[in-house]
């Protein structure tokens, strides 16, 4: 940061000011961003006011886990300097520390419309399309973040992860291997390398790799749990179940201890807390109140939502479906949100959901509409398929905002899900907080699926069951049933599904497995794992046995 002796925005510049800035400015050339952040401080505790120690003073709280004091500091240094690149950034990382990325991202754009060289800025709008998982986006910034810096180890042990979670293990241990000759201190590079290795299933290297980065000391609890997840997958790979099993659970207990204070919170209502109170609510919920009827605007002809839970093929099954030229797929972006927070989060809300009909309900529908488009979806196809697994704890919103919507509800031998949510990386939200013990795993299962049972009940919704295993040892007479339900004719193109998955976003754990193409190994994993699983076996058996699934 530069900081200028000019007041542009027209602050307070007196004498005292002027020595303020003089002092940051001499510190900032001597790279002492310490002593910069304290007189930056000091200013404006004596009310002095400027965009640059306004900034500085941003950056300092964000280091104190204020982020909303933060946020103050950076708001009120862009009304001063409304085209400042520093400014911006640190608002834009305000934002970040908040997490806002949505808004962070337009912050740091507002800065590379000022400056399109400023690099760092780059970066951070990367990191924060990575956290809103548009993956495609993330992917072209960091790119561009190393035709300025070739060496920016960082976005190049960025890119590497995400070029592993498409399945790229060439272009990711090369992007992994020269993040760590311009630092080989760098965490992440060596995680991925590690990855590459267990999709090579060079398991013994694999482990050789990761063991440093499971000891505390070596690395954050967030690469930690990664490297112990790894670690599982190698152990896995070597037939060592019972090893195996073990590093799964360590992996999800660090991940549990170090998202406690957040989804553990006194007086905070967790995913199955939220899925108890919708499902006593719809025990004796009118059915005549929810059952909606009658055509809503819409930009499409047929709206379609697949549901279902995580890791019960709705990857597998969206890729597939976005390969027919009539379908537009978007892969789990959270649109629904003005809808949810304001009907299921307060007392009452479900109460005046259901009074509510449909003409009533056109503002959330228009929210809705337009994140899809900010997503970059263009709505010109005959079909949409909006794919968010567990949105099937909010059918009930879904119902009433679109009545005539259909929906695909994937399903998978309940003890394989269970199995595989618990030992694959998520990104840490309410709901995959739940999978952070194999106990909790199962039980929110099972309410999920409860309350998915008594939606059907109430709701009246047009529902299309698809099996995760039938898909894959019918492929044509499945996809045909499913284009039959959406009243398309089938495709050919479908076939060649993982041509186009290359070509888009896979923001999922399934990304490497959807490479490879129909991944028939995925049923019945749960078996070498019988021992571990016992104790939740008897929670999931309904399911099982309601599901058709053999109960051994």
């Amino acid at each position: 940061m530069t900081v200028s002796l000019s007041n542009s925005a027209g602050a307070a510049s007196g004498a005292e000011l002027q020595r303020y800035l003089q002092g940051v400015e001499r510190a900032l050339r001597a790279s002492d961003m310490e002593t910069a952040i304290r007189l930056s401080d000091e200013a404006i505790g004596k009310g002095l006011e400027h965009s640059h120690l306004l900034a500085l003073a941003a950056y300092r709280q964000m280091a104190l886990g204020a982020g909303d004091r933060a946020l103050v500091f950076a708001s009120r240094a862009r009304e001063l300097s409304p085209r400042n690149v520093d400014v911006l950034n640190a608002l834009g990382l305000s934002y970040v520390h908040l997490k806002r990325h949505r808004e962070a991202v337009e912050a740091f754009d507002a800065a590379l419309r000022q400056s399109p060289t400023a690099f760092m800025v780059r970066f951070n709008k990367a990191a924060a399309l990575e956290e809103l998982q548009d993956l495609t986006r993330a992917r072209v910034e960091f790119e561009r973040v190393l035709d300025q810096q070739p060496s920016h180890s960082e976005a190049l042990a960025r890119l590497a992860s995400l070029a592993i979670q498409r399945g790229d293990v060439k272009i990711a241990r090369d992007y992994a291997t020269r993040a760590l000759k311009s630092d080989p201190r760098q965490p992440a590079a060596p995680l991925t390398l590690a990855m590459a290795d267990v999709e090579e299933k060079q398991f013994e290297r694999a482990l050789s790799r990761v063991e440093p980065l499971t000891r505390p000391a070596n690395t954050s609890a967030t690469n930690r749990s990664i490297a112990q997840g790894v670690k599982g997958e190698a152990l896995e790979g070597l037939g060592r179940i019972a090893e195996a099993f073990d590093a799964f659970s360590q992996s999800q207990a660090t991940l549990r201890a170090h998202y406690r204070p957040i989804y553990a919170a006194e007086g905070y209502e967790t995913a199955s807390m939220l899925t108890a109170r919708l499902t006593d609510y719809f025990r004796t919920a009118r059915a005549e109140d929810w059952r909606a009827r009658g055509t809503v605007a819409s930009p499409v002809r047929t709206h379609v939502f697949l549901v279902g839970f995580a890791r019960s093929g709705t990857t597998l099954l969206e890729q597939i479906l976005a390969s027919h030229p009539d379908i537009e797929a978007m892969e789990e972006r959270s649109c629904l949100v003005e809808a949810q927070t304001e009907f299921t989060v307060p007392p009452g809300g479900l109460d005046r959901l259901a009074k509510l009909g449909a003409d009533e309900l056109g503002s959330y529908r228009d929210a809705y509409w337009k994140r899809v488009r900010e997503q970059g979806t263009a709505l010109k196809r005959a079909v949409f398929i909006d794919k968010m697994p567990l949105y099937s704890v909010y059918l009930c919103v879904i119902a009433k905002l679109f009545p005539d919507a259909r929906i695909l509800f994937a399903r998978r031998d309940p003890r394989d899900v269970v199995l595989s949510c618990f030992r694959r990386r998520f990104v840490t939200t309410a709901q995959m907080y739940e999978f952070t013990s194999l106990e909790t795993t199962a039980d929110y299962y099972d309410a999920v699926m409860g309350l998915s049972d008594l939606y059907r009940e109430k709701l009246g919704l047009d529902i299309c069951d698809i099996r995760y295993e039938d898909m894959v040892a019918d492929f044509a007479g499945e996809t045909r049933r499913i284009c039959a339900f959406l009243d398309l004719p089938w495709n050919e193109a479908m076939e060649r599904f993982v041509d186009v998955a290359r070509t888009r976003s896979v923001n999922t754990p399934s990304g490497p497995q959807i490479a490879r193409g129909l991944f028939t190994q995925g049923a019945g994993q749960w078996r070498r794992y019988r021992d571990q699983l016992a104790p939740i076996l008897p929670r999931l058996a309904p399911w099982v046995g309601r599901f058709g699934y053999a109960p051994d």
